[in-house]
């Protein structure tokens, strides 16, 4: 029998009968077509030539099953939670696991996944494929953000004990998968290792870009004011509240503009903020998010992204996707110089200040108000490392994870070169 190619089980069985193509389902507790890394997974699993099933929440209004690129979309019946409440976020993890757990069951019955790839959070949402891995399908946990330091970014590192009990909960996740992947190198390195993992446990898929979608954009004429923009999920942590306190200590208010796009727990606070602080002339808050496919179009007449993130435990090994989606547009950020931007940007390649300082952030967004044709001199630096963020290699490293599993070999530990 023959090894197939582009993650088929086999192209023949030597009495000219065919097989069809492996089959991956992936689960994550998210909106599918606003989640660039489940996207790119998924595309890049029909690509090699898998059959892909993704369950995912369904907002109102969504159908409950589409076909979108090739990737089949089953939404089950829950939206997203957006709130305080931790007892909340547990009932919505829980129902959200359970139920994938019955639609994982009755969907092996006739697509026989060979692989199920899962991404937290949370991390218990790897055990709703049991079914799928008892009869013989190999489980991956992707590790997006590791949860003890993110829920305690959220609310407080007091609750030790829950902590603990997080990372006792990810701990038989990772043991419980076949293979687990996580965003960063720093984030491996330092967040995970601390975790008491052994070196080779856990490999690095990058969250980066797709150059198809993300590519240099024609840089727009400023035209009296600059326009600086954030997208993304609307959290504290992301530094919106020392965004705003900037903005009511910049100089040159007639000459900027910054518009911020997307939805999250901080929302509601993000706004009275802007009302309190009145700086309401110059922040655009659209409290909406869009599908991927949109975002260069909804970006196209923007001059500089900001990255304002607070620095944490958690924050400072996470490379923000909005940064790197900017750089490969051709944006050049204003960003804090944390762990993980540092390891995968250059001094010269973005323009920083200090995190959580609103007179220091102030005075950059001021200086390029003053000077813009300074931004000429970044975004000419933006392609190499445009380049040193391509997720074509990244892409390519995920296909031969996937390929592994379906034939029912181990994953080796990918190596992940230094960007530099």
């Amino acid at each position: 029998m023959l090894r197939a190619k582009n993650g088929d089980h086999a192209i023949g069985n030597g009495t000219g009968t065919s097989m069809r193509a492996s089959a991956v389902l992936m689960i994550a507790y998210t909106n599918y077509t606003t989640d660039p890394r489940v996207i790119r997974a998924a595309e890049a699993a029909v690509e090699a030539g898998f059959q892909v099933d993704v369950l995912a929440l369904r907002r109102p209004g969504e159908p409950a099953e589409e076909v979108v690129r090739g990737v089949r979309v089953i939404r089950v019946p829950q939206a997203r939670y957006r709130g305080r409440f931790r007892s909340s976020y547990v009932l919505a993890y829980l129902k959200f696991t359970l139920l994938c757990f019955v639609y994982s069951t009755r969907l092996f019955v006739g697509r026989r996944y060979s692989v199920v790839h899962v991404h937290n959070m949370p991390d218990v949402l790897v055990f709703s494929a049991v079914i799928p891995r008892i009869l013989g399908a190999k489980v991956i946990l992707d590790i997006h953000d590791p949860m003890p330091e993110t829920v305690g970014a959220k609310y407080g590192r007091g609750d030790t004990w829950l902590a603990r009990v997080l990372l006792f909960l990810e701990r038989r996740s990772v043991a419980f998968a076949h293979c687990t992947l996580t965003v960063s190198a720093p984030l491996r390195d330092t967040v995970l290792a601390r975790h008491g993992y052994p070196e080779g446990a856990i490999s690095v898929v990058a969250n980066f870009a797709d150059p198809r979608l993300f590519e240099a954009m024609p840089y727009p004429r400023i035209e009296g004011r600059v326009q600086f923009v954030f997208h993304g999920t609307i959290l504290e942590r992301y530094g919106l509240r020392t965004l705003v306190d900037a903005v009511a200590k910049l100089r040159h208010r007639d000459k900027i503009r910054v518009r911020v796009i997307g939805e999250g727990d901080f929302s509601e606070t993000f706004k009275q903020l802007i009302a309190e602080h009145r700086v309401g002339d110059v922040i655009d808050f659209w409290q909406r998010v869009y599908p991927l496919q949109d975002i260069p179009k909804v970006l196209s007449d923007c001059h500089v992204g900001l990255v304002p993130l607070d620095i944490t435990p958690i924050s400072d090994f996470a490379l923000p996707l909005k940064l790197v989606e900017y750089t490969c547009l051709g944006l050049p950020s204003v960003t804090v110089n944390s762990t993980a931007i540092s390891y995968y940007l250059r001094p010269d390649e973005c323009l920083f200040y200090p995190s959580g300082d609103a007179l220091a952030l102030a005075g950059v967004l001021d200086d390029i108000a003053e000077h813009p044709e300074q931004l000429c001199e970044y975004r000419n630096r933006l392609p190499a490392a445009r380049e040193r963020m391509s997720w074509t290699r990244e892409k390519q490293k995920y296909i031969e994870i996937l390929r592994e599993l379906s034939h029912g070999r181990s994953v080796g530990h990918p190596d992940l070169a230094p960007p530099r």
